[in-house]
Formats: C-alpha cells, sequence, structure tokens
C-alpha cells in the first residue's frame, strides 16, 4: 500500500535506500507509482483518513492545483467542484472521492472544476474505487478522471446546432451516402407537405417535378460524389402536386476515413419571392408603357403656359392627364381618375385614353365625346369601376374654354389677384356607371392676362397628414394663389412638394395628377 510521507520520512527513505538495498516489493510500487505519474488520465489516492498520498501530474494540470492539506469536507469548496450546472457546489460528502472512501464504487461521474487556476472551467469524467486493506476494511480510495471539456464543448455546440435546424425555416434533410433520407427537420414538412414518417428511408427523387431531365440529375450527383457542394435552384414537387421553386445547397458529409457518408441539404422554398420579383418586373414594364402614354410636354399655345404631371402611389397610376389637338385650332384639357389602384386602374386608365383620342377626332363638343366614351366604357368595366373626367375645350383665339365634367371633384379659375373666378363643378355622373347617362356642357367661360385654370384629382385635396387632416382645396388654392406669378410648370412641381412637406414625405395613399393652364397677356 502507498504511505504518505513527510519530509524527514523522505529523509529517512533515502539514508535507508543508501545503505540496504531496496526490495523487491518496493521496487514494485517504485515502478508503480512512476507508471501512474505518466499517466494522461489523471490520478489521486487518499488514505482513510482523506490525506493525499498521490496526486499525479495530470491531476494537477487538469484541476489546476495539487494536493492541500484540508480536510475532505472542504475538497468541494477549496478545489472548485460544481455539480452540472455548473453553478450548485458539489455536495462534499457526494464527490466520488469521498464517495469511494466510504466503500462505494462511481463510474462516469461528471464534476465540473473551476477555481483561479482554471477560471474558464474544466469538465472531468471521474471513475472511483474504495481500496481495501486486506482485513475486510478500507484503506483508502482512488479516482482516475479524465479532462472532457473538449467533448462538452463539441456536445454543446451540436446541441445549439440541432435546436437552430429544428427552428430554422429552411428545409434540412440529411440522407445517406445510397441517397435515402435518414432524417428532416419540421421546415421540410411544411414545405414539402411530406411527414418526416412518409420520406424517412425514401429518396429524394419523390421531390422530383419533371421539370429537370435526367442528365440534370446525372450531373448532379457526379458533382456530390466527387466531393464537390451543389448550389442552385431547382424546381420541386409537394406532396399535393404542386411545383416549388428552391434555392438548395447539397453538401458532402465525409467520415473519418475521407470517404462521403451523407450529404446535408438545405433547401429554401423562393416561390413567393420569384412571383414578387415577376410582377415588379412586369409592374416595372407597365409603368415604362404607362408613362408614354403620358404627353412627353405640353403643346406650345399662344397666349398661354401650360403644364401637366401625374404622381404616381404605386408603380401604376389609376389617374389620367392629356391634351388633346380639337377641331377648329381649339386644345382639349383632359384629367381622369380611375377607381382604385394598380394594374388594373392603369389598364382602364389607358382605355379611357385611347378611347377619348379617338372621339375626340369627331368633334369638339366635349359633351358629345363624353356620351359614347361612356357608353364604351360602360360595355368595358365591371360595376366596381368608373372613371371621373373633367375636359375642357380651350379656344385660344376666342381666349376662353368651356367644360364638361363627369362626376369630377370641383376644379377652379382663379383671377390674376389670385381669387376664385369660377368653380368648374360636375356636369353628370362618373363614366361606366350607367349606360345611358347625359352629359352636359358649361357655358363659355372668358379667361384674362393672370388667369390660373386649375384641373386636378383628389390625390391632391386627400393627402393626409394624419387622421383627418386633410392637404384640401383651400390650402391648395391658397397655394396656387401665392405661386401665380410663377410660370405653370413651377407651380405644379411646388404644389407637389407643398403636399409632400404637409403629409411629412410619407408614402404616397393616391395618386396625385394635376393641369396648370396659366394665361399670359396676347402676344
Amino acid at each position: 500500500m502507498l504511505k504518505r510521507e513527510g519530509r524527514s520520512d523522505k529523509e529517512r527513505t533515502r539514508n535507508s535506500r543508501a545503505t540496504n538495498p531496496p526490495s523487491d516489493e518496493v521496487r514494485t510500487q517504485g515502478v508503480i507509482e512512476s507508471a501512474m505519474a505518466c499517466f494522461v488520465d489523471g490520478v489521486i489516492i487518499v488514505d482513510s483518513a482523506g490525506d493525499f498520498i498521490f496526486f499525479n501530474e495530470a491531476a494537477k494540470r487538469m484541476i489546476g492545483l495539487g494536493p492541500l492539506d484540508i480536510r475532505p469536507t472542504e475538497w468541494s469548496s477549496m478545489y472548485g467542484c460544481y455539480l452540472p450546472d455548473k453553478v450548485t457546489p458539489y455536495p462534499a460528502e457526494q464527490l466520488p472521492l469521498a464517495q469511494a472512501m466510504r466503500g462505494e464504487s462511481v463510474t462516469d461521474a461528471e464534476v465540473f472544476v473551476r477555481n483561479e487556476r482554471t477560471p474558464g472551467g474544466v469538465w472531468l469524467s471521474v471513475n472511483a474505487t474504495p481500496l481495501c486493506d486486506g482485513a475486510g476494511g478500507y484503506a483508502g480510495a482512488a479516482v482516475v478522471f479524465r479532462d472532457i471539456t473538449a467533448l462538452r464543448n463539441s456536445e454543446s455546440m451540436t446541441r445549439r446546432f440541432a435546436k437552430a435546424v429544428e427552428r430554422t425555416t429552411d428545409a434540412v434533410f440529411i440522407t445517406d451516402r445510397a441517397g435515402r433520407i435518414e432524417y428532416v427537420n419540421p421546415a421540410f414538412e411544411l414545405v414539402t407537405g411530406y411527414l418526416s414518417d412518409e420520406v424517412l428511408g425514401q429518396r429524394p427523387s419523390i421531390l422530383k417535378s419533371g421539370v429537370h431531365d435526367r442528365c440534370y440529375y446525372e450531373n448532379l450527383w457526379s458533382e456530390l460524389l466527387a466531393g464537390n457542394v451543389y448550389n442552385g435552384s431547382l424546381v420541386n414537387r409537394k406532396k399535393d402536386g404542386l411545383h416549388f421553386h428552391a434555392e438548395q445547397t447539397i453538401t458532402p458529409i465525409a467520415d473519418t476515413s475521407g470517404r462521403i457518408a451523407h450529404f446535408v441539404s438545405v433547401m429554401r422554398d423562393t416561390t413567393l419571392i420569384r412571383r414578387a420579383e415577376q410582377h415588379e418586373t412586369e409592374m416595372a414594364l407597365a409603368r415604362t408603357v404607362q408613362e408614354k402614354l403620358y404627353p412627353t410636354e405640353p403643346p406650345w399655345i399662344n397666349g398661354f403656359d401650360l403644364a401637366g404631371a401625374a404622381f404616381s402611389a404605386a408603380a401604376t397610376c389609376g389617374d389620367y392627364f392629356d391634351f388633346i389637338d380639337l377641331a377648329n385650332g381649339r386644345v382639349g384639357l383632359a384629367l381622369g381618375d380611375v377607381t382604385g389602384h394598380g394594374l388594373g386602374s392603369s389598364l382602364l386608365m389607358a382605355e379611357t385614353r385611347a378611347y377619348l383620342r379617338s372621339l375626340a377626332k369627331a368633334t369638339p363638343n366635349v359633351d358629345e365625346i363624353l356620351k359614347p366614351l361612356n357608353e364604351l366604357l360602360y360595355t368595358d368595366t365591371s360595376a366596381e369601376r368608373f372613371v371621373t373626367l373633367i375636359l375642357a375645350s380651350l379656344d385660344p383665339i376666342r381666349r376662353s374654354f368651356v367644360y364638361a365634367s363627369a362626376g369630377h371633384i370641383p376644379c377652379y379659375v382663379l383671377d390674376s389677384g389670385g381669387n376664385v373666378k369660377a368653380v368648374l363643378e360636375s356636369t353628370g355622373i362618373p363614366l361606366g356607371v350607367f349606360e345611358a347617362a347625359e352629359f352636359g356642357r358649361s357655358a363659355e367661360i372668358g379667361l384674362c392676362p393672370g388667369d390660373l385654370i386649375l384641373f386636378w384629382t383628389d390625390g391632391v385635396t386627400e393627402s393626409e397628414a394624419d387622421e383627418g387632416n386633410y392637404f384640401g382645396e383651400e390650402r391648395a388654392l391658397r397655394f396656387a394663389a401665392s405661386q401665380r406669378e410663377s410660370s405653370a410648370q413651377v407651380i405644379l412641381d411646388g404644389l407637389h412638394q407643398a403636399i409632400a412637406d404637409f403629409t411629412g414625405h410619407r408614402e404616397q395613399a393616391d395618386d396625385i395628377t394635376a393641369i396648370v393652364c396659366k394665361v399670359l397677356p396676347a402676344a
């Protein structure tokens, strides 16, 4: 049995060895001690009183401290031993070495050690056994332990990774080398519609859509078996037969011998993204086409300054403005507003423009244009769609105009002093509501230098800063009056900027469209 040696004991031993050759038992004990000192595992031996009689270098390195002259009840606190929660101090009487002193054997107990020498902490796997004295009692106890910190950290990382895989919205599945599915995460079930029990042991070919040919899959597997990562787009098929687009990454995983053992596939359903991108592309194209329908610049009219613009709330616009050549040298000023927003409204706007331009070639009388236009739109539109439109016939020679308004909001004429000279009220119902509708025409309105004709849609007056606080007609008229010395284009651009400032530059809720016609002194 190994004995604890004090300093005087060691001196006596050296003197004894000098005079008496060591016995076979002593030599054997020395060999055992030397061997245990070289162990990679930590080894600690105590006598029946709990005094340390052996403490190898591996144990010191792992724990950070060597043997201390303390009682067994102090081991836990002095060496910094904790339960696996890394917070609760290990009860002294439950330490594996303490249990072994009581005659109990302990196998693979985990102890977390953290002290001033090991601030990051060390995980130990401990085996403890009692040492018998040959007479039925216990002469002490021994523990052998190894550092499993790296293993525990790896296991912790694996658990975190597994939790992340379980919670990710990307579909993840793992196959063996032969392509048989061994694991799918919950997102796989949501994306494909297959439950895990339905696909485990199956091959990924259950997702084949038929869009890709055999050669495509042969090349894919050739790359994977060569150890290369696949990253690309696939069209797959769900359990219900619907196709979906997926961005998919497939990674070969090699075993310790370097042989490919598994494939990990991460698949993201991009169907909605692709649809949105396609829709955005189509809307951008529609916007480009629509913008070509608006006048690129106003016509030059002697004695008049014209400007018009449409500021869309979406990719396409449901508002309409136009300058149209009419008979007898007159010029048509048209401004309309289609119900709703988006592509449907813009298509109806384009149809209205086409019909209006065609009908205007037949007559300069605005009311006679609106009647057949209404009949055409009634035939083509659904019940919830209609168009409000104000159409004026400007006579540059007489310096006057007449107008007809199909349910459009009031528009205005300001005099040179900025006062309201005329309110252009509606003369009929909106277009497309009733087939047999009649539209009146205003009396002739004379114009003087400095007068401003203002057409706009409700996107101007109903622009909202906060709930119930609208830009309104009065604010729009005051702005136009304050800028009446400016050009028509400056007034128009300034009005749009004033609306943006009023709303705090929030996103537009409606299209904003206006025409400004300023009467100049006669040349």
